[in-house]
């Protein structure tokens, strides 16, 4: 350790202590670096990236040590991936601003599709986005008369939920016909839902609706799908019970 201190502007300095013995391991100069900031670790991580997707806060860990022979800390690990992830992937405030843009290379790419995006006319701000692929739309003429609907709540920044419509081949195969982004489950989410999923999944007493016991899908059902056999699904039931 040495210790000194400036002499005026001479430029030069004054040792007024010095240790000589070096009293600090290996263990702590591998530690909690200080110096390494969060935008270091996200430009070395980078390359990391396949097909959109980085590694995961243990694997930056492991190459952060491999690479630098330090341990930042969990903190630096999870906000140098959130910033990786925005320079590869994009921000969330961008995807939202291109959602128009999108519908147009969606809808080029696959004919006869379908989507819808509503927005708040006063302030201009995402509220919901309906989408169905041309080829699931077409292909559910031989699917059996059953559907399933649920919901899945999102956990990015600025959170949402994703209501999914599903239904059965002939083969018993999973065949997905529609999803939709909304800010969250109530009537009038779950009504712009159905009002676009009506565009191909006609209104009739052979169709089955399954979903879980949401009072708002019970609602939007009632109004948009009158004829339709509603059932709970079992898996819900169970856990409500």
């Amino acid at each position: 350790m040495v210790c000194v201190c400036a002499i005026g502007e001479s430029g030069w300095f004054h040792v007024y202590k010095y240790v000589g013995e070096h009293t600090y391991g290996v263990d702590h100069i591998m530690g909690k670096h200080k110096n390494i900031t969060v935008k270091v670790i996200a430009s070395l991580i980078l390359k990391f990236f396949v097909d959109n997707k980085g590694p995961s806060l243990n694997e930056i860990e492991k190459i952060i040590f491999r690479e630098l022979h330090c341990r930042p800390g969990y903190w630096k690990y999870w906000m140098a991936s959130v910033i990786s992830k925005n320079i590869v992937r994009g921000m969330p405030e961008h995807g939202y601003a291109v959602v128009s843009a999108f519908s147009y290379i969606f809808n080029s790419l696959n004919p006869r599709s379908i989507n819808s995006l509503m927005v708040d006319k006063e302030f201009g701000r995402f509220i919901y986005y309906f989408m169905a692929f041309g080829a699931s739309i077409r292909g559910y003429a031989h699917t059996r008369k059953v559907i399933a609907v649920d919901d899945m709540h999102l956990s990015d920044k600025y959170e949402g939920v994703l209501l999914p419509v599903v239904a059965q081949d002939m083969q018993n195969h999973i065949y997905p016909l529609a999803y939709c982004v909304v800010d969250k489950e109530n009537n009038a989410s779950w009504g712009f839902f159905f009002e676009n999923l009506k565009a191909f999944v006609i209104d009739e007493p052979e169709l089955c609706v399954v979903s879980d016991r949401h009072v708002c899908i019970d609602n939007s059902l009632a109004r948009h799908y009158p004829l339709v056999h509603h059932g709970v699904c079992m898996k819900h039931l169970g856990e409500n019970l």
